[in-house]
């Protein structure tokens, strides 16, 4: 049950729930406000972010939970392509499943390069002289 159904339970009022569209689905013609879509907007993890990256980086107990969300999670494979996208040093957290360094191994094993600058190199380039 999301919150916007609960409040409407709680509240008692009519307040339609519109439900995230999926990738197969069609868009509405002319929707008042178009969104594009987001594989994101359908992660098991949206809006649990503590449990995929959290603050303390000496604290691994949260991958396992963080790996039983993404086995179940229906976006995993557009989550993976999405993290192989940055560099591994600047990754943290779970991300489809995999650490940093696990990802780091699959870029490898595909021959995939990240097409995202580092912070290093960012941070470079924006303190050049």
């Amino acid at each position: 049950m999301n919150r916007l159904h609960k409040i409407t339970k709680t509240n008692q009022t009519n307040i339609h729930t519109q439900q995230p569209q999926k990738p197969n689905q069609t868009p509405p013609e002319n929707p008042a406000e178009p969104q594009k879509y987001h594989w994101s907007q359908d992660a098991l993890c949206k809006g649990q972010g503590h449990k995929m990256f959290p603050k303390e980086h000496k604290d691994l107990s949260y991958i396992s939970e963080a790996r039983r969300l993404c086995r179940a999670c229906p976006v995993r494979k557009d989550c993976l392509e999405y993290a192989l996208e940055f560099p591994a040093s600047d990754q943290h957290g779970v991300w489809a499943g995999l650490t940093p360094r696990q990802l780091a191994a699959e870029a490898s094993r595909r021959g995939v390069r990240p097409g995202k600058f580092t912070l290093a190199q960012v941070w470079g380039f924006l303190n050049r002289s």
